[in-house]
């Protein structure tokens, strides 16, 4: 499978409407959102199937890497290979992925 192919299966997997209005973008657009989207439901699935919140956060902690790997080396995890291909096109900021997981970390604390 690859990473769009992974993407795609896990942005439609969460039954949102989200996803579906996805299709109607052009395709470079559309890759760039399930990927953006796939991004936000990993993480958000971190906290939501936490039964150690200490757990939760080593795994927030690795998917901290795994965005910065994205922009600067090679990232192991399948959201994170389809995001590295469209940060640079799409001029997308790393400290908003970031940003994102400081969001879930708040959530464990709430």
């Amino acid at each position: 499978m690859t990473p769009d192919e992974y993407c795609d299966k896990k942005a439609a997997q969460s039954g949102s409407s989200f996803y579906y209005s996805f299709l109607f973008l052009p395709a470079d657009r559309r890759r760039a959102m399930v990927a953006l989207y796939a991004f936000c439901r990993e993480v958000d699935d971190v906290v939501d199937g936490a039964s150690d919140p200490n757990v939760a956060r080593a795994k927030l902690a690795w998917w901290r890497q795994e965005v910065q790997s994205a922009f600067t080396g090679t990232p192991q995890h399948p959201v994170a290979r389809a995001l590295q291909a469209v940060v640079e096109p799409f001029g997308l900021p790393a400290d908003e992925f970031q940003m994102v997981i400081d969001g879930m970390t708040m959530d464990l604390d709430q």
